[in-house]
């Protein structure tokens, strides 16, 4: 069995602050921040000796607007809890 290596879009895949750098035109979809995406990254990724899956609040929009981008094939989607009636006492707790 493979070890599994979690995905993350927003900050890993789309960078956050400063310049953006455009690999694609921010006007060919919904929304411009895919441009920000390096296409690059998806050969380096898939060449690791790991299973990818995405862990995401994209959910499985990662599957249908960043893995085309990435050349990468659908992976499966860490599914994610219902938020609890704690949510304000989680976050104070520096859960997220």
């Amino acid at each position: 069995m493979r070890p599994l290596l979690f995905l993350d879009v927003d900050g890993p895949l789309i960078p956050f602050g400063g310049e953006p750098r455009l690999y694609a035109n921010p006007e060919s979809d919904g929304n411009p921040l895919l441009a920000r995406i390096n296409p690059r990254h998806g050969p380096r990724l898939t060449a690791l000796d790991c299973e990818l899956v995405w862990a995401t609040t994209w959910m499985d929009e990662a599957n249908e607007c960043v893995a085309p981008r990435l050349g990468l094939p659908r992976l499966a989607v860490v599914e994610w809890p219902e938020t609890s009636e704690f949510e304000e006492q989680d976050e104070r707790a520096g859960l997220h």
